[in-house]
């Protein structure tokens, strides 16, 4: 019997099987991409039946559900917020991802449980956090993962997968929702979620992470394995890391990616909680209906991400992304226009939402692509620490949109109206023009030389 060595790491007999595929980069960033696609989905799927649930389910009375809706969805964003950079911490100080990967999994089960098990509307708020926890693992760690497996040059290539993941699956989640609300009620919404959350679980526990691989590579030469396992498995010293976080932070550059990042995802997120209330005020209609109005601004906004980075490729981040925030602002301020249950108003509604989902769509990918650029460039002179509390930077842009766009949004339209609410979003989403005017590269990616920071 092979037992574990008290001196040096635990050395494997035998590999596990399929290893070669469980450890491959395609199945690796299959898993990452579900995982991405899996979290946004169970976010997305409750948001244009939330208010209807809130109601019937739940109970709460119709003056309070603007007020719940908006604290849930707050309450999502302020978990993977605060839990992301902790997440990335302990990430880069462990020896594996895996345990924090496996945690995020538990917390997604328990999420998608307690929807399930009672009507109690403190439970409901557990899921939202469970939720976000599972969130803030799978960004923190999954983008973490895809770093570790592939080249630092091809980086922001592979992360656009994983947002387009993500975006899919905000994308699909209201919509397949709002089917299974109308047609079987709540517990057909959270077996919808159960299904999608199994085949998330089972390919994460499939996977082998490429340090991991290593352990079983050279196994007739046990010295070369103990060296491998050591450069592995040993932590980065925490003062680095905390000196890692504190110096991006101080780059305008990446201070301005994070502030755009954080602009597209508060303007997406405050219709979450203003929308299906709105339409069913004013216009009258059903969660189903409600579902419409997101494929509206969702589908747009995720199709024409690869083309934003053509754009971004060809004539540098900067203008797309400069344009992406003037353009917005524009159907955002326009849709205080929509006051009538009218056809000519509907056929409006659908035609600023699309131009909202279309010039948003400008922002988050060419920011992004600036964003990882200047990581890999910091990694091409030899500063690789700190990759978890990198993406855990990007990853709490998102998660502060999520937090802050419902509320602000809720906020404006509770206490000032919609034609308020819909002029200081369009100002809001215009701001991020300033900073991306001064201090976003323009230089063209593919023109980009290694230690370049243009």
């Amino acid at each position: 019997m092979n037992l574990p060595s008290s001196n040096g790491p635990q050395i494997h007999p035998r590999p596990p099987r399929f290893l070669k595929f469980r450890s491959s980069h395609l199945f690796i960033l299959t898993t990452i991409c579900a995982a991405a696609f899996t979290d946004g989905f169970i976010y997305a799927i409750f948001v244009p039946v939330l208010p209807f649930s809130l109601q019937d389910r739940y109970h709460v009375a119709p003056g309070s559900i603007q007020k719940w809706t908006s604290g849930l969805l707050g309450i999502f964003g302020a978990v993977v917020l605060i839990g992301s950079p902790i997440v990335g911490l302990v990430s880069d100080g462990g020896k594996s991802r895996k345990s924090a990967y496996t945690f995020g999994l538990a917390c997604l089960v328990g999420g998608v449980s307690a929807l399930a098990i009672t009507n109690q509307l403190w439970m409901l708020v557990v899921s939202r956090i469970l939720q976000g926890i599972s969130a803030a693992v799978v960004f923190t760690v999954g983008l973490a993962i895809v770093a570790d497996t592939v080249e630092p040059r091809d980086i922001g290539y592979y992360m656009g997968y994983v947002l387009s993941s993500m975006s899919c699956g905000v994308l699909m989640g209201p919509f397949f929702g709002s089917i299974a609300f109308n047609f079987a009620g709540h517990f057909a919404v959270v077996g919808l979620m159960g299904s999608i959350a199994l085949v998330d679980i089972l390919l994460r526990f499939f996977m082998i992470e490429t340090s991991e691989a290593k352990e079983y590579e050279s196994s007739n030469d046990a010295t070369e394995r103990t060296r491998l396992l050591s450069s592995c498995s040993q932590p980065l010293p925490i003062a680095s890391t905390k000196w890692k976080m504190s110096s991006l932070l101080a780059n305008p550059r990446v201070a301005t990616a994070i502030y755009g990042v954080f602009v597209h995802v508060v303007i997406i997120a405050s219709f979450d909680a203003v929308l299906p209330i709105f339409l069913g005020e004013v216009l009258g209609w059903t969660s189903f209906k409600v579902a419409l109005c997101f494929l509206a601004i969702a589908v747009p906004n995720t199709l024409l991400g690869p083309v934003a980075g053509i754009l971004s490729d060809t004539c540098g981040p900067m203008w797309p992304a400069f344009l992406g925030c003037i353009l917005t602002a524009i159907p955002m301020i326009l849709l205080q226009l929509i006051h009538d249950n009218t056809k000519e108003q509907i056929w409006l509604l659908y035609a600023l939402l699309v131009a909202i989902g279309t010039a948003a769509s400008l922002i988050i990918s060419p920011l992004a692509a600036d964003l990882f650029f200047v990581m890999d460039t910091l990694v091409s002179n030899g500063d690789t620490a700190a990759y978890a509390q990198s993406y855990g930077l990007f990853t709490s842009a998102m998660a502060g949109g999520t937090l802050v766009g419902p509320v602000l949004g809720g906020y404006l339209k509770e206490t000032f109206g919609w034609t308020t609410m819909t002029w200081g979003l369009g100002i809001f989403v215009a701001s991020g023009a300033i900073p991306v005017y001064f201090y976003t590269g323009r230089t063209r990616m593919r023109d980009a030389t290694e230690g370049q920071l243009a």
